[in-house]
């Protein structure tokens, strides 16, 4: 069980500070509720019942800085490949967005700027909705990269690449 004041990741809302929890009634039903505030979308409120296991698999703990070099290192040494098919790569995409497993969100992404990279050369663009896969996909690692290394989001980009120096994952613009 989470703790008020904790901060942790909820499903594509990024990171989130647990404000409070509470009981409140919704139709008939009275139950205990996370209330998390977004981090970085303020004004935003999301509430997550504590008897709803499939919301609550949702939230997960931050990882540390180290678990996060941890990661990139693990990343670095993994081969992604990319998916050809459209629908099936959409569908792959949307499983790892809401998953939020941050391995396969680094892999996606080193997929994705590889993959923008190839096109570039050959004056061409990735597909629009990649575009859009890439944006959310990075929103949610910078923002808790962003938080744990207590720097701003902008700034993750510079510190993945510092990180993954010399492989291709880390000379993408992002």
């Amino acid at each position: 069980m989470y703790q008020v004041g904790e901060t942790v990741l909820y499903g594509t809302e990024g990171v989130c500070a647990i404000a409070e929890i509470r009981e409140m009634k919704v139709g008939r039903e009275k139950a205990a509720y996370y209330v998390l505030q977004p981090v970085r979308r303020g004004g935003a409120t999301v509430f997550v019942p504590l008897g709803n296991e499939k919301l609550l698999g949702k939230m997960r703990r931050l990882l540390s800085p180290q678990e996060l070099d941890s990661l990139l290192g693990d990343v670095c040494r993994t081969e992604t490949t990319w998916i050809e098919d459209v629908s099936a790569r959409k569908e792959e995409f949307r499983r790892i967005l809401t998953a939020g497993d941050r391995r396969e969100l680094l892999g996606m992404i080193r997929a994705l700027y590889r993959r923008r990279e190839a096109l570039r050369r050959s004056g061409k663009h990735l597909r629009t909705h990649d575009e859009q896969t890439l944006r959310d996909a990075e929103k949610l690692l910078n923002d808790e990269f962003a938080t744990v290394l207590k720097i701003e989001p902008r700034e993750v980009p510079a510190y993945i690449r510092a990180r993954l120096e010399g492989a291709q994952f880390a000379t993408a613009e992002v």
